[in-house]
């Protein structure tokens, strides 16, 4: 079970752990009739898979089972931080309590990427929702393993980063500027301040993971000499009469 998604939502979420697919695969009525059953009886709705990509007998059973493809994933590293230079310095501050609204407020307007987001039959204020508590559980444990950066003056966030780190490493678990300012190099400028504040920190290898959506930030990365890994396909399960699905046919975009 993913109990922080569950409580975030107000429903039970469970992740599929993928396993041996050639054997679902064999035995596909069965393992669908067991998964309905074991969802039905733990008042699951959700139920989320990210195999590996290069797996392709994935994308054969995993709809079969009644899974839905939403995104792909790529897991980015720059793996010698310590060294890394940019043509420019970008100015970043770690953030303090008087910023938390205003990087909540762009954590849940800022977002248009990501599984929940890319999921057509899921509510789009549910998945707000998710980046906004993940802000707010993060200025609760601010310390010098979990940083928050930000640009912007004080209260008057633009842009923000959060990362956990641990040793010289670093893994930067979401980021996003406020809307308002996208498309005007806020973005860039958080994300290359954070990895020049936590290379000035002592970290020496930074890492995190992206939508293969998210062009903008896929060539940011590899600006900054990320390398890239770890291809996953990402895959939702909902029950049939799961409270929050939505009509994709209502959607207007």
């Amino acid at each position: 079970m993913s109990r922080w998604d569950s409580e975030v939502f107000g429903f039970p979420v469970a992740m599929y752990r993928a396993t041996d697919a050639s054997a679902i695969n064999r035995n596909l009525p069965d393992v669908r009739k067991a998964l309905e059953r074991w969802a039905a009886e733990n008042e699951v709705e959700l139920i989320g898979c990210s195999p590996s990509a290069t797996e392709p007998m994935w994308r054969l059973c995993l709809p079969r089972l009644g899974f839905l493809y939403v995104d792909s994933t790529l897991t980015y590293t720059q793996p010698k931080l310590h060294r890394a230079k940019f043509p420019r310095s970008y100015a970043v501050r770690l953030a303090v309590m008087e910023d938390q609204p205003a990087v909540e407020r762009i954590a849940e307007q800022a977002f248009n990427v990501g599984r929940f987001h890319a999921d057509p039959f899921f509510p789009r204020s549910l998945a707000n929702l998710r980046f906004r508590r993940w802000l707010e559980k993060a200025f609760l444990s601010l310390s010098s393993s979990s940083r928050i950066y930000v640009t912007g003056e004080l209260g008057a966030v633009t842009a923000f980063t959060h990362s956990n780190v641990e040793g010289d490493r670093a893994y930067i678990t979401i980021g996003g500027a406020d809307a308002a300012f996208q498309g005007r190099g806020a973005g860039a400028a958080v994300f290359l301040g954070t990895l020049e504040a936590l290379r000035d920190s002592g970290v020496r290898r930074a890492q995190s993971k992206l939508s293969a959506t998210n062009t903008a930030m896929m060539n940011l990365t590899a600006y900054a000499g990320c390398r890239f890994s770890n291809p996953e396909h990402v895959y939702h399960w909902h029950a049939t009469q799961a409270q929050y699905l939505v009509d994709p046919g209502s959607i207007r975009r």
